[in-house]
């Protein structure tokens, strides 16, 4: 489609059309009559049902990757760090598991100096990115026989049968997970939150506009410059200027711009305008342990079959020895089928997630190109205390169990690289948060308040996981989602509650 003509001035400028900057803009944009201007660095396939959109990112049974920003992490191994670079971001191409995490998460937030941010404030606007992401739960007889086997063998294997995986109070168990799929569509963040606002007179939508740098002007941000669809170079003014380009290029850009470790930013011959040491620091993620399986003889052909048959349905719930006060802290669930979204695995994989992994890695930029990708480490398993590494070993020896179920490895048949070390091979849940962390001023690891406001800087915001202090425990898209509003409704004045009455696509 046709990419509307960038304005020189705006009031509001969003940098990022994923899940926590569409939320943030179709807030903004209902309930203000202030103009927005929304960028991203991928294409914008205009409103569900336009002609455009391609079948790929549209089809919720597998994970495509043709809108895939190239990101791979060099250590503990090298890693594919999948990001959709697209209007709906993440939400566009991911496996469509919802979830709201726990009242604690929230509650923790709040109790490290983030007023605002308690499960009872923020609770009303997790149920409103619920509904706009069509979200709802698979019943047992719409699972494909592998997906229903790993149910009833996690049961077995002492897990209680659950049917409550997206509520906050949601403890142990196993079950079908809830998901934002709609008649087989992956039901995005652009359809949820951009197309009730699209018609509005206030908002813009520009795709194939890249964040080069955002300008400073004695300690104020004034615009951002960037690459426009024509490949030339210009300037955006806006009095207010809101990143959401995730939680690997919210950091990146802000580096860019100036604003990071100085210890980072001066050797790279760019000018310090606020010295943020936590900036691209506290990389967070939910670190996995993976075992893998060819599967018995005719299982992908009896899946083919099948009239519904994604890779994911399903996740398992339990509590590790090292958890903490919330309900859970580890995922084990199944990727059975053409395991898409991993081209080169074996058909079948069993994964074990720590949910409250501490680890903390790193996204630095390595040079001025404003084009390239930033340097990801994640440094998985490498907290002090050994924590993660304790909670991936409970994990693989659950996953074990299931595993072993009879009924269960007749399925899996075979494992792919028997006797593997599973430990020493951590992999990624693709849930990165936590590089623009949200903290008081007086924290230095701290790069956002409880208002999502860049300490140091005037007039520039953060919305999306990357503010988040710690991961929540469950898939982070509705939490972004979440996240996204609640900035929104806070630079309007609004009440959580208030904000939740912004219109969704029903």
């Amino acid at each position: 489609m046709t990419e509307p003509e960038l304005p020189e001035h705006v009031e509001t400028l969003v940098v990022g059309a994923g899940t926590g900057g569409a939320a943030l803009t179709g807030v903004l944009a209902a309930h203000s009559g202030e103009s927005v201007l929304l960028i991203d660095a991928g294409p914008d396939y205009g409103p569900y049902g336009a002609a455009g959109w391609p079948s790929d990112m549209l089809d919720a049974k597998s994970i495509p990757l043709s809108h895939d920003w190239g990101l791979v992490s060099a250590r503990p191994q090298s890693l594919d760090l999948p990001r959709a670079r697209i209007v709906g971001g993440c939400s566009a191409h991911n496996g469509c598991t919802v979830s709201r995490g726990a009242r604690a998460d929230y509650d923790g937030w709040a109790a490290a100096g983030n007023p605002g941010w308690r499960a009872e404030t923020v609770e009303p606007l997790l149920d409103w990115a619920h509904r706009g992401l069509r979200a709802r739960r698979y019943r047992m007889d719409e699972l494909t026989v592998a997906q229903a086997g790993f149910v009833r063998a996690g049961v077995r294997a002492g897990l209680p049968f659950a049917d409550d995986l997206d509520e906050l109070e949601a403890g142990v168990g196993i079950g079908p997970m809830p998901v934002n799929i709609v008649d087989g569509t992956r039901w995005n963040a652009a359809f949820a939150f951009l197309d009730p606002v699209r018609a509005r007179p206030n908002l813009r939508i520009a795709g194939h506009v890249h964040a080069r740098r955002i300008m400073i002007e004695h300690g104020v941000a004034v615009g951002v410059e960037v690459t426009g669809p024509d490949g030339r170079v210009a300037i955006i003014r806006a009095r207010r200027i809101v990143v959401a380009a995730g939680a690997y290029h919210s950091p990146a850009l802000l580096q860019r711009s100036g604003l990071g470790p100085a210890g980072l930013l001066r050797p790279l011959g760019i000018e310090v305008a606020a010295d943020l040491p936590g900036v691209g620091g506290n990389l967070l993620d939910h670190a996995c342990v993976e075992l893998d399986f060819l599967g018995r003889p005719g299982l992908l052909d009896a899946l083919a079959a099948t009239a519904w048959n994604p890779d994911e349905q399903t996740v398992g719930r339990a509590r590790s020895s090292r958890c903490d006060n919330g309900p859970y802290d580890v995922h084990v669930f199944m990727v059975a089928g053409a395991n898409s979204g991993h081209p080169g695995l074996p058909p079948i994989s069993l994964y074990g997630g720590a949910m409250r992994a501490t680890s903390q890695g790193l996204v630095a930029i390595t040079g001025t190109d404003p084009h390239a990708n930033p340097s990801v480490d994640h440094r998985y398993g490498t907290d002090p205390e050994g924590h993660d590494r304790a909670v991936l070993g409970e994990a693989l020896a659950l996953l074990s169990e299931i595993a072993a179920d009879r009924e269960l490895a007749d399925i899996l048949g075979p494992e792919h690289r028997p006797g593997r070390d599973a430990l020493a091979e951590i992999v990624s849940y693709c849930h990165p948060a936590g590089t623009c962390k949200m903290g008081p001023a007086h924290d230095p690891s701290a790069v956002v308040g409880a208002d999502g406001a860049v300490h140091g800087v005037n007039g520039l915001y953060v919305a999306d996981a990357s503010i988040m202090p710690e991961i929540t425990r469950g898939n982070i898209n509705l939490p972004t989602a979440m996240i996204g509003a609640r900035i929104a409704a806070g630079l309007l004045g609004l009440d959580p509650a208030q904000a939740a009455a912004t219109p969704s696509a029903l």
